[in-house]
């Protein structure tokens, strides 16, 4: 069973777009940066930007100086937007079985799914690539050991 909410493309696509949303806008960005930065397998990749790009989340430039940026502003591209360009509408299979996920219960788990499925979506649509760099920039601050020198540090008496 895969425990990740999201299927490895789409997750590889989110990784991309917040790398792209965390470098300055005044330089494009090749792949290769992006999959090094990322741990992404290049060849992997270049199918993932093409749908980002057709997605008109991306924008690219070919040529020696080409790469890729993002097409709008972090602040309006939602988690939403880059699910839907990679894997399409989320939460559409049942969780049991092979067949589309509707409003009528058809398995064990619909009753209690429904709420699970309405609540992921709508952190979906709140959630933007800003968002997840402010996130990031939160935590990478949190585990900064804060207050410490290089020499041995007093008690609270002053020992």
């Amino acid at each position: 069973m895969n425990a990740s909410l999201f299927s490895t493309p789409c997750s590889y696509a989110i990784r991309a777009v917040a790398y792209l949303a965390s470098h300055p806008s005044t330089r494009l960005i090749s792949k290769f940066e992006i999959a090094r930065g990322e741990s992404i397998p290049p060849a992997f990749l270049s199918k993932l930007l093409l749908t980002l790009c057709r997605g008109q989340i991306l924008r690219s430039r070919k040529g020696l100086l080409g790469g890729y940026e993002l097409a709008i502003p972090p602040e309006q591209i939602c988690l939403i937007d880059i699910v839907r360009a990679v894997d399409g509408e989320p939460f559409q299979k049942c969780l049991l079985h092979n067949h589309p996920c509707t409003e009528e219960p058809h398995c064990l788990l619909h009753p209690s799914w429904l709420p699970v499925r309405a609540t992921l979506r709508t952190y979906l649509e709140r959630t933007t690539v800003a968002d997840l760099q402010r996130m990031s920039r939160k935590q990478a601050a949190g585990n900064q050991i804060v207050g410490t020198s290089p020499g041995p540090q007093q008690g609270p008496e002053g020992e």
